[in-house]
This record gives C-alpha cells, sequence and structure tokens, in this order.
C-alpha cells in the first residue's frame, strides 16, 4: 500500500518580470512569400503602370502650361473639384449612418438592403444615369413633381453632384463596413457600462476606432467622384461651367485637340495620385507598439523607465498594496452599496438564474465553461435583454414594462481584456464616463487621477494603451470603472489573461478597492485565489442554472456541485444516507449497482436525506489488490489518467459503479505501481476521511 505525501511543497516559481521592449525588424525577405508569386504580382504592376507611363509620354511638355490654362479646362476642373467635394461630403453624411447600419443590424431584409446599396458598384456608369433621369428627370418619376415645384434637377450642377454621389457612396460603405464587421462592438460595449449614451459612444469611441477606415472609404469616394463620366453625361449633360466635368472635357477634347486631352488628363491624374498617397501614408503604430510578441513588455515614458525587478503591473513610486489595507471587513455593512437582484431568463442561451448580491458584499460566479456566467453578467449590464425582472437596490432597470438601457444602469463591467480605447491615452480613457456623464473636462480629469492613484497607477497619466504591460492595463481599467461611482461592479475574470506576478498584484488591488468602499460587485472567475482573496460569497453555475450558493468558507469545505467540488480540490459523491446513517448510498451514473460510501454524518443529516460526501484526494491510497487493514471504503476501479500535480502524482480513477475519484500519491508509488490508463487498481479510504453533510 502507498500513502501520498501529507503536503505539498509551496510553488517557488519566481514571479515573471516585464520583458524589455523589442523593436520589430524590418523584412527584408518578402514576409515568406513563395517566390512565384512576385511574378504575378509585377505582371499586375506592369498592367496598371504601363498605361499611365504611355500618357505621360506621350504629353506635349512644352505647351502644357498653355494646353491646360484654357478657359474651358480651368472651367471643367473647378467645377469637378467642387462637385466631387460636394458628393463626397453627401457620401459622408449618408455612407457612415448605412454603414454602421449594415454592419451592426440584425433585422430581416438587409441582405437585400446591402444588394441595393453596392448595386452601383457593377452597374455600368450610363445605367446609373438612365436611372436617375428617369427617376429626376422632367418626365421621370419624381422629377415631374419636383418641377411642379419649382425645383429642377436633371441637367443642372445638382445633378452632377448626385450622378457623383450615386456611383461613389458603395465605395465609402463597402469601406467602412468592412471595418466595423471587424472591429465588431467590444468597445462600444464597455463604453455603455461606462454612462456613454449611444451617440457618445458613436462620437468619441466608434467613428475614432474607423477613422483610418473613414479616410480611406472618402478618398476613394472623392476619386471616384472626381472620375466619374457615364452617368454624369447621361443624368447632367455637357454645358460649360455648369455640367461639364473635367472627363468630359478630356472626352470633348480628344476629337479637336488630341494634345489637350492628353494634358488634361495628366491633370486629372495628378489629383488622383496626391489622393492615393494621402490615404496610404504610413499609419501610426497600432496597439502593439511597444511590445514584445506577447503583448507583456513595458515601455519607458517621459515619467521613466519601469522599476527594474518590479512585477508586472507594478508602478516606478507607487505605494505597495500593503500600504493600503482593506477598510471593509468581508460581509461588510449592508447598506456601502445598493444590493443587485437577477431573477431572469435568457431562452436561447439555455439561462435561467435567480442570483441576489447582498448590499455591499462581492459575490464570486463559478462554472464550467458554457454554464451562463457572462450571460448573467450581460444581463445584469443591460447588454442582453432577458425575460424576467433586474433591479440595482430600489430600482427595476428590467422587467416586462421597464428597460433601462446599460448607460444609465449605473453598472459598471471590467472583462477579461483591458479594452482600452487606443485614440486615448490613460488619463482620458478613465475620464471617458465622467465626460459622458457630462462631467467638466477639468473635474472629469481630477477625478481621473485620483483614480489612477488609486490603483497604483498615477505616473502613467499620459502614456497610450499602446504603452502599458497587461498588468497595468488592467489596473487602469479598473480606475476608469471605478471613475464611473457605479452602484455595482461586474468582473469578467478580469485577471485571467496576466501572468502569475500580475495578476497576484491585480487581485490585492481588488481586495482593496472592492473592501475599502464597500462597492456591490459580482466576479465571475475560475482561480480558487480569486474566491479566497475577493469575493464573500459564492454561487456556482451548471447548465444555465444556479447549483450552489453559500459563503466562501462554506460552499469550499462542503461543496454540493462538482464544479465547487473540483475548484477545493475535493472529491464529492452525492446520494442517499443509508437508514444506520452509516453511509452514503450514490446511484450509478450508468445504472448500475450504487456506491456505498462509509463516512461521518453531520447531526443534520436525516436517514434516506439527500446527502454530499466529500474528502481529499490526499486521503486516498491506491493498490493493484485489495488490502487488508481498517479501510471501511475499499472501491474497485480503473485509473483513466495520471496528472502533475507539484511533488505528487494526481491518479483519476473509474470506481466500477461508474463514479470518478481521484487521488494524489508520489511519483515513486506511481512508478512502483506501474500505473498507467487503463490499469485495474482499489482506492481505499478511512470513513473517518470521509465528512457527510446535508446536500
Amino acid at each position: 500500500m502507498t500513502r501520498p505525501a501529507a503536503d505539498r511543497s509551496p510553488d517557488r516559481r519566481a514571479p515573471a518580470r516585464p520583458q524589455a521592449p523589442r523593436a520589430a525588424p524590418r523584412r527584408a525577405d518578402g514576409g515568406g512569400l513563395p517566390g512565384w508569386a512576385f511574378l504575378p504580382a509585377a505582371l499586375g504592376v506592369l498592367l496598371l503602370a504601363v498605361p499611365v507611363a504611355g500618357v505621360l509620354l506621350e504629353v506635349p511638355w512644352a505647351r502644357f502650361p498653355a494646353l491646360v490654362a484654357s478657359e474651358a479646362s480651368v472651367d471643367a476642373l473647378a467645377l469637378s473639384l467642387r462637385t466631387s467635394l460636394a458628393a463626397t461630403g453627401l457620401c459622408v453624411l449618408l455612407g457612415v449612418p448605412l454603414a454602421l447600419v449594415l454592419a451592426r443590424a440584425r433585422w430581416p431584409g438587409m441582405r437585400v438592403v446591402r444588394t441595393v446599396v453596392l448595386l452601383p458598384l457593377v452597374l455600368p456608369p450610363v445605367v446609373s444615369g438612365l436611372a436617375l433621369l428617369t427617376t429626376l428627370g422632367r418626365r421621370g418619376l419624381l422629377g415631374g413633381r419636383l418641377e411642379a415645384l419649382g425645383v429642377e434637377v436633371a441637367f443642372s450642377t445638382g445633378a452632377v453632384v448626385l450622378a457623383q454621389a450615386f456611383v461613389s457612396l458603395p465605395f465609402l460603405v463597402l469601406a467602412l463596413e468592412g471595418a466595423a464587421r471587424t472591429a465588431g462592438t467590444r468597445y462600444e460595449r464597455v463604453a455603455a457600462t461606462l454612462g456613454a449614451r449611444p451617440t457618445t459612444v458613436l462620437r468619441r469611441v466608434t467613428l475614432p476606432l474607423l477613422l483610418p477606415a473613414l479616410g480611406s472609404g472618402t478618398a476613394l469616394a472623392f476619386a471616384r467622384s472626381l472620375g466619374e463620366f457615364g452617368a454624369t453625361l447621361t443624368f447632367a449633360g455637357s454645358l460649360q461651367g455648369v455640367t461639364r466635368t473635367l472627363p468630359l472635357e478630356i472626352y470633348l477634347r480628344r476629337e479637336t485637340d488630341p494634345d489637350a486631352a492628353l494634358a488634361l488628363s495628366v491633370v486629372l491624374i495628378a489629383v488622383a495620385a496626391v489622393i492615393v498617397l494621402v490615404t496610404e501614408r504610413p499609419a501610426r503604430r497600432g496597439a502593439g507598439e511597444g511590445r514584445g510578441d506577447d503583448g507583456a513588455g513595458t515601455v519607458s515614458a517621459p515619467d521613466g523607465p519601469a522599476r527594474a525587478g518590479a512585477p508586472d503591473g507594478a508602478v516606478p513610486g507607487s505605494a505597495p498594496e500593503e500600504a493600503a489595507p482593506a477598510t471593509r471587513p468581508r460581509g461588510g455593512a449592508p447598506s456601502a452599496g445598493p444590493a443587485l437582484s437577477v431573477r431572469a431568463a435568457v431562452p436561447d442561451r439555455g439561462v435561467d438564474l435567480a442570483v441576489e448580491v447582498p448590499a455591499g458584499q462581492v459575490l464570486a460566479v463559478l462554472g464550467p465553461n458554457g454554464a451562463g456566467k457572462s450571460t448573467l453578467l450581460a444581463v445584469a449590464a443591460g447588454l442582453v435583454r432577458p425575460t424576467g425582472a433586474v433591479r440595482v437596490g430600489g430600482r427595476t432597470v428590467a422587467d416586462g414594462a421597464t428597460w433601462v438601457p446599460p448607460h444609465a444602469r449605473r453598472v459598471s463591467l471590467l472583462a477579461q481584456e483591458p479594452l482600452l480605447f487606443p485614440h486615448l491615452d490613460v488619463t482620458a480613457n478613465v475620464a471617458f464616463g465622467p465626460r459622458a456623464a457630462g462631467t467638466p473636462p477639468a473635474r472629469a480629469e481630477a477625478a481621473a487621477r485620483e483614480r489612477l492613484a488609486q490603483v497604483g497607477c498615477a505616473p502613467l497619466a499620459r502614456r497610450r494603451p499602446s504603452q502599458l504591460s497587461g498588468g497595468q492595463a488592467q489596473r487602469v481599467a479598473l480606475a476608469r470603472a471605478l471613475a464611473t461611482d457605479p452602484d455595482v461592479m461586474l468582473l469578467d475574470e478580469p485577471l485571467s489573461a496576466l501572468d502569475v506576478g500580475a495578476a497576484a498584484e491585480m487581485r490585492l488591488v481588488l481586495r482593496r478597492v472592492l473592501r475599502g468602499s464597500g462597492r456591490t460587485a459580482l466576479l465571475v472567475t475560475h482561480d480558487l485565489l480569486d474566491v479566497l482573496g475577493i469575493a464573500d460569497a459564492v454561487v456556482v453555475l451548471d447548465g444555465g442554472r444556479v447549483v450552489e450558493r453559500g459563503p466562501v468558507v462554506e460552499v469550499l469545505t462542503r461543496p454540493r456541485s462538482a464544479f465547487a467540488a473540483a475548484l477545493a480540490g475535493v472529491n464529492l459523491v452525492v446520494g442517499s444516507l443509508a437508514p444506520d446513517r452509516s453511509a452514503v448510498v450514490a446511484p450509478s451514473p450508468a445504472g448500475g449497482a450504487p456506491l456505498v460510501l462509509h463516512g461521518l454524518p453531520d447531526a443534520g443529516c436525516e436517514p434516506g436525506g439527500a446527502v454530499a460526501a466529500t474528502f481529499s484526494p490526499r486521503a486516498v491510497a491506491v493498490h493493484l489488490a485489495p488490502p487488508g487493514g481498517s479501510p471501511r471504503n475499499v472501491l474497485p476501479a480503473t485509473v483513466a489518467s495520471l496528472e502533475s500535480q507539484g511533488e505528487l502524482v494526481r491518479v483519476r480513477a473509474a470506481t466500477t459503479t461508474g463514479h470518478l475519484l481521484a487521488a494524489d500519491i508520489t511519483p515513486g508509488s506511481a512508478a512502483a505501481l506501474g500505473l498507467g490508463p487503463g490499469a485495474p487498481v482499489h482506492l481505499s479510504v478511512k470513513a473517518a476521511e470521509v465528512t457527510v453533510f446535508p446536500s
């Protein structure tokens, strides 16, 4: 018989240190492309460049100034620039909302709408002109009615603008819609939980994030408007100074003065080239700027480099976390903050929850993937509309007749990713919520600096998000969430993406901030240290339902769900208490004979009542043959897997009744027994090691 070691040695791994920033080398090898790809690429360049070069070679450069300075040429160029700018402005005014609707709306028939919007891309320009003419011409569907009101559209400068906008709008919409789909809505959702109204989110988050795509789409729309010919000629005609744009002037000159046509073509090529060069100027380095490949490096800023040897997330000049102990004891005064009540269902996600968070407490939400944890947070934040009711303190924020949008709930969300707005510096990020609520800039910035100091990040005030390590970014995100002074904090695995050192630092910050302020909070986590260090109580979800709840100590010492038992590191057997109170009878998952497990029942256990039995894997011995001696529980089993547990090996074995149990033994014992998957064994555990309590 082999017995596991009594204790496990502590983990002596040194905390991870931030890596020095590494400059990205310039590639000179073609980026790993196969060599044959350069041949068709070169042919493509030649296909586009040779015709342009042909025009440039044929232009009579000696007469160039005279050819382009004629009155008709100057009028045509000026008209093209004016109408193209007007058409581009119309495209931006209509195209930005249209692109966002196409990218974000989920209405029936959106595919039809998108087809209509993009149709001019594939229509011949003359067909586009005919479509406009038959609609807005004097005998058109709407043109006659407009003419009766004294408005003539066709064959006017306005017709030129409409024709250019008609063929150019899809270019802007296509560029912006694709960027909006790629960007997603993560930043917008965070901004909404910070109190920003939809219009504020659009103006201060969505459009700045899409600015590069908007610039490219606008330039494409302007270039397409400038080069428009067929639709303009069909719908607006060719009247000098009124509708004759530069492409029309080039077309007319081609028959009467080919040299002038070539010279004007060069002018058009030059304008187009300037547009392309402006659009394709080198972009500012993105979100990965200043980080190593893993994004965890720290970049020095004007306030000085990070302190050598400091854990990821530590800030030079910040006080140690221990210097600011928690001011609220565990389970603090109920009046510290409003309670949160969620009694709601989301049928399409299979979620039906009833969760209560007492005022001023931190409730940890546990459960396997897909259990409904993130849905619970989304319902509380107002990002998902459920059936049922959600209450924050005395306010009903969601029920059958009431719906309070996210920006008005006073509920902040801190997600796994910091999601700091990349176009704002640290101070502006933290001040975003107060500014969205109407706080004057100076006061909002002062509040932001106060919150940054609270989380130990005051020296980072002027850095960009791309200049922060993972731990620093998550601290700033916490400061941003706190700056709105929310009634409830929602934390969705805020430490899961951090390394060990940064997570430990951040855990101390959360403990101090949440307990010190008495703020009500929901904390989704998979980490036992988060539960022990931050939470007052625990709720366990599985399959979209609450399967266990209670104080931290009770849930971890007497778990009633498989997930809580796994988190606490104990074996769990659920069944009924035998009539003589000596054993737990657990039904077989496979429908065979039940598992009978002897233990020590609590006084509150009733014969025949539902009970749970727990025992440590360290209390389980593994044998190749049935052992002698005192153990009352000897269970035949088959080894399912072996896992390293530091100085021990965890043996997972399935009993003949179908129950999966774990035993911790030394590596030497595992080797001596010759254990491996499929090996038959006997598990033994003393009845005194098995705790039985009501479930």
